[in-house]
C-alpha cells in the first residue's frame, strides 16, 4: 500500500479494500458514455448538454499552459453568470451551493486525460482552477463554461478500477503497489471536506514541495514536473474513475484545493505523496 509517511501491514490493505469495495477488472463492465472537451488558453470547447448517468470525460489541452476540468453542480436555481459574479466578489471562494462533482485534473500542453464520474441532471460549470503565474486562477481569464446535464433515468453508479485509493484529510492511500503501465485508478473522498488528486511526473531531482513552491510563483508551463491527469475535486463520499499512464520515473499525488498557491491549501497540510515507478 501507498501512504504518505507512513506504510501499513498486510491486515490493514485488506481492511482498506473491504472500504473501498472489491477490485473487478473494467473490462468486464459496460463502457460508459463518453463526453470529449478540449481546453485552450483561456476556454473550453465542447458539447453544451449531455446526458445524466455515468459518463467519462475526456479532456485534450490544446493550449501551451496546464489546464484541468473541474466540473461544478449549481444547486438552488443558480446559474453560470450568479457563480461567475460570485466567484469574483469572494476572491474565488466557492459558494455553498456549489457541489464538486470532479473531472479529469490538470494535464499540460498537448496532453490528454479523462475520468470517469456520475453526473446527476441539471446546471452545472466547466472551470480551470490552476493558478496564472499572478496567482489568479485560469477562470478568473475566461475559464467556465456552462454545461446542462439532461433529465432521464440512468441506472445507478457503478466504478471499477485495479487501483483503489481513498481521499482522506489530509492524506492519500492507494491500496496496491503502484507499477508501471496505462491504470484506471478508483478514488473515493473518505473526508469530511472536497478533495482531489493531481498527479505529476517529476522532473529529475524535483519534488511534490518543488512543485507546490512553483505554482503561482513562476507560469505553469515552467512547474518541475508534467501534470498527467488525476481527479478533479469530490465532495465528501463522492466517487470516480481516472486513467494515467505510469512510466518509469518519480511521481507525486497531490491535492491542489482549495488553491496551490495558499498557505491554507491541504497539499500545505500534508496531502502529498511521492513514489517512484521502477
Amino acid at each position: 500500500m501507498h501512504k504518505i509517511r507512513r506504510s501499513y501491514p498486510l491486515f490493514a490493505s485488506v481492511l482498506l479494500i473491504a472500504y473501498l469495495g472489491t477490485v473487478a477488472p473494467a473490462a468486464a463492465f459496460p463502457p460508459p458514455a463518453v463526453a470529449a472537451f478540449s481546453a485552450w488558453d483561456h476556454g473550453f470547447d465542447g458539447p453544451d448538454a449531455i446526458p445524466a448517468g455515468q459518463t467519462s470525460i475526456r479532456l485534450h489541452n490544446g493550449g501551451r499552459e496546464p489546464h484541468q476540468l473541474q466540473l461544478l453542480k449549481l444547486d438552488g436555481g443558480k446559474s453560470a453568470a450568479d457563480l461567475a459574479a460570485y466567484l469574483l466578489e469572494h476572491d474565488w471562494a466557492f459558494p455553498a451551493w456549489v457541489r464538486h462533482r470532479g473531472g479529469p485534473n490538470g494535464v499540460g500542453s498537448g496532453g490528454d486525460a479523462e475520468a470517469t464520474i456520475y453526473l446527476e441532471p441539471g446546471s452545472y460549470v466547466l472551470i480551470c482552477m490552476i493558478p496564472s503565474g499572478n496567482r489568479q486562477p485560469h477562470a478568473a481569464l475566461g475559464m467556465q463554461r456552462a454545461l446542462h446535464v439532461t433529465e432521464q433515468a440512468p441506472a445507478p453508479p457503478d466504478f471499477h478500477g485495479n487501483f483503489h485509493m481513498a481521499m482522506l484529510d489530509y492524506e492519500f492511500v492507494v491500496v496496491q503497489e503502484l507499477r508501471k503501465g496505462r491504470h484506471t485508478f478508483y478514488v473515493v473522498n473518505r473526508g469530511s471536506e472536497p478533495h482531489q488528486v493531481s498527479l505529476v511526473r517529476l522532473d529529475r531531482d524535483a519534488s511534490a514541495e518543488d512543485v507546490l513552491a512553483a505554482f503561482g510563483r513562476v507560469p505553469a508551463s515552467s512547474l518541475p514536473g508534467r501534470l498527467i491527469g488525476g481527479m478533479s475535486g469530490l465532495e465528501p463520499g463522492g466517487e470516480g474513475v481516472f486513467t494515467a499512464e505510469l512510466s518509469p520515473g518519480r511521481y507525486a499525488m497531490i491535492c491542489l484545493f482549495p488553491n496551490p498557491a495558499s498557505r491554507e491549501s491541504h497539499a500545505a497540510k500534508g496531502m502529498v505523496m511521492n513514489f517512484t515507478i521502477e
